[in-house]
């Protein structure tokens, strides 16, 4: 009620009861406070007291119900037309009204466009930069995922977790200590009772009035001295949410760091495919240049020329591709880093590295090993820790609780009486100074709740089953992502190879056609094949290559030790770092 209608309606209300007391004088034709003297009062101001506060009540509600069917004004007219909400001058968004919006002039508030479509607010705050790329500068991949474990938002987020269950720690642990309450309060207060006494020869009307102020002042205590176990409970179940989220803020971590390089090995295979394809359309332009030569020289036809031709323009139109792909891979490696996708960015290429098969083959152990700290696996044990520690606290709540509770007051009551009923005294003054302690110890039983308890320990008993159950379904997956990892890397180990090895046939059949059609033995067509064939072995290598260096990433991440930038030039060497004192796999979980 505090908008402009709510403003009109209490201005009507103010008029009614304004209306009541205008009559009222007029009827007894002196003002309404005289009115209400003497004798009359007890006839007339009760009376059309009421009436004035049985108005106001109605006109109040009605009001109120106004308020109500308005505030329908501003939703969707219908499910299939669109919402026309009032907006500012700057665009915001606001509550609308017919008179304008608050804090405007006058006038109508603009309408926003027609159409299942919003208006740009120019209120809202633009997002901050939060990292800057130095455009004469060419990052790698180390660079590229320390910039994004500082500014990346999710990595952000995942530290407002942990800080914020951290908290719930210290919350759980403020209940072992005492409770110390202030309170302080004053008033002031008026009671004017009318008085009429008749019979036994005695009739009088006093009007006594009772008026005075009183101020309290204390200070309570409430202390849980011992509850059998439930505190205890409840600080572990808030103990072990903590490790989970920094266990997780540890995961969110390793994923930005997945994402980056994988980003960026994407990113690297276009920009090398780029090059690729620019060097075959080189060759396009030799054999087109050889065909017209030819054709000069009376060796070759119209159809070589023109089927030279035609390769120069599909070399054209897979390079165009290709630099399509470079700017989409460039916004993906920007966004996964955490930086503005408007920004330029130069990377240094990663190139000659090799991977052997035989560098990679985890055992049963390893696999175990790797198990035990990934971090989803980690975060889902300490999941059923805080389940159980759950159900102890619920079976502690069977049991009974040792308080203790004091407080310290002082009070201050000043009070006047006057014209008190059926006493010969004018005035009483009384003032009151009260100071006082208490301290209490006792003991709560708890016998009956109507099985909130036996509800409650059983949905811990269901919350402790699931998370047991996802403990052992992460365990799973995490084996089978390992294993899988693992295979894909020796996938891409040996179409590396397989690549390399075509490439370098395609090369050598290349160059021998060319340099047959430029003595005249060789067609064109079967040069044209063997360019083509050269273009995909160089692409198929490119592309095996970076494909090899993802699934290497893939599996240090599977394994849970993909950690920083390091682990990504050693992936053998990060696969057999030192195994955790305990597989989580292996431990006996109550």
């Amino acid at each position: 009620m505090n908008g402009p209608l709510g403003k009109d309606v209490m201005a009507q209300v103010k008029r009614q009861v304004q209306g009541m007391e205008t009559g009222l004088s007029r009827k007894n034709g002196s003002s309404f406070a005289v009115c209400l003297s003497d004798g009359e009062r007890g006839a007339y101001g009760p009376r059309w007291r009421r009436v004035a506060l049985v108005c106001a009540v109605l006109l109040g509600s009605s009001a109120l119900s106004g308020c109500q069917t308005t505030a329908m004004r501003n939703m969707p007219p219908a499910p299939n037309q669109p919402w026309n909400a009032p907006v500012d001058g700057n665009g915001h968004i606001i509550e609308g009204h017919e008179k304008g919006a608050p804090g405007q002039k006058g006038g109508r508030v603009l309408k926003m466009p027609a159409g299942y479509r919003l208006s740009s607010d120019r209120v809202l705050p633009q997002p901050a930069a939060l990292g800057n790329v130095q455009v004469d500068h060419s990052y790698n991949l180390a660079d590229l995922i320390d910039m994004a474990q500082s500014i990346n938002p999710s990595t952000r987020q995942a530290w407002d977790a942990a800080r914020a269950s951290a908290a719930e720690t210290g919350i759980a642990r403020s209940a072992y200590l005492p409770h110390l309450t202030a309170t302080a309060m004053g008033g002031y207060g008026i009671l004017e009772p009318h008085n009429r006494f008749r019979g036994g020869g005695l009739r009088a009307n006093t009007d006594s009035r009772l008026h005075g102020t009183l101020e309290r002042q204390q200070v309570g205590l409430e202390w849980l001295l011992f509850d059998f176990g439930k505190r205890r409970a409840t600080m572990e179940e808030a103990t072990q949410k903590s490790i989970g989220q920094n266990i997780l803020f540890t995961g969110e971590h390793q994923k930005v760091i997945h994402q980056v390089a994988l980003a960026y090995y994407r990113y690297s295979a276009a920009l090398n495919n780029v090059s690729l394809v620019r060097q075959s359309l080189e060759n396009a332009h030799a054999i087109a240049r050889a065909a017209a030569a030819n054709l000069k020289n009376g060796e070759g036809t119209v159809v070589d020329t023109s089927q030279a031709e035609q390769a120069v323009a599909e070399a054209e139109l897979v390079l165009a591709r290709t630099e399509g792909d470079v700017e989409t891979y460039r916004l993906e490696l920007l966004t996964a880093v955490g930086l503005n996708p408007s920004q330029p960015l130069h990377i240094q290429i990663d190139n000659g590295r090799n991977i052997r098969v035989d560098d990679i083959r985890l055992s049963d152990e390893m696999v175990h090993e790797a198990v035990a700290r990934r971090p989803d696996v980690l975060a889902a044990y300490t999941s059923l820790r805080a389940a159980q520690s759950a159900v102890e606290g619920a079976r502690a709540s069977y049991r009974p609780q040792v308080f203790m509770n004091g407080n310290v007051g002082y009070n201050f009551d000043d009070l006047h009486f006057r014209n008190l009923p059926l006493v010969n005294v004018n005035s009483i003054n009384d003032r009151v100074h009260t100071f006082g302690s208490l301290i209490t110890a006792g003991i709560s039983v708890p016998i009956y709740d109507g099985g909130l308890r036996r509800n409650r320990l059983r949905q811990a008993h269901e919350r402790e089953d699931s998370a047991r159950a996802a403990l052992q379904d992460t365990q799973n997956n995490a084996v089978r992502t390992i294993v899988t990892a693992e295979a894909m890397l020796h996938t891409g180990i040996t179409a590396y190879q397989a690549a390399l090895s075509l490439q370098k046939a395609s090369q050598t059949g290349f160059d021998a056609a060319l340099t047959a059609y430029r003595s005249g033995d060789g067609t064109m067509t079967r040069m044209l094949e063997l360019q083509n064939t050269l273009l995909n072995a160089r692409l198929s290598v490119s592309d095996s290559y970076y494909g090899m260096l993802s699934a290497a990433a893939s599996l240090a991440y599977a394994a849970g030790t993909l950690g920083s930038s390091s682990v990504l030039s050693d992936i053998e060497g990060s696969l057999e770092e030192a195994p955790a004192p305990v597989p989580v796999s292996s431990r006996q979980i109550p």
